[in-house]
């Protein structure tokens, strides 16, 4: 997939030695995708992907105050898909993280559109 490129100040229509070349934004479903590769090997322990996951949301706010969507989304995708399908599945997540932490890591699917609930 190639990213959309935007013009910065003198390219575009109304100078025409400009060399910008303009791409279509991605689609929501390229960007989930984008965000699934090579996300996740469940021989890699648990606490790298917490770490994982927290870069990735951290990345995804400063993309966000940057005004880089695209990227941001599929910096939050990475972090969502980490946090609510991987780590659980993880080998060590039983033993690694008590009930509160695995009740604080589930609570983030009530924050997500389609949960029934709002978040603050």
């Amino acid at each position: 997939m190639t990213s959309p490129v935007y013009p910065t100040s003198g390219a575009g229509p109304s100078n025409p030695r400009s060399a910008r070349t303009y791409y279509r934004p991605a689609t929501i479903a390229e960007l989930a995708a984008q965000a699934q590769e090579n996300l996740w090997d469940p021989n890699i322990g648990l606490k790298h992907w917490l770490r994982t996951a927290e870069k990735a949301r951290r990345m995804a706010e400063s993309l966000t105050q940057a005004h880089e969507y695209e990227s941001a989304f599929v910096e939050y995708a990475k972090a969502a898909t980490i946090v609510l399908e991987k780590l659980p599945t993880h080998r060590e997540y039983q033993t690694l993280l008590n009930a509160d932490q695995r009740s604080n890591l589930g609570m983030v699917s009530s924050f997500l559109p389609g949960s029934g609930q709002r978040g603050l």
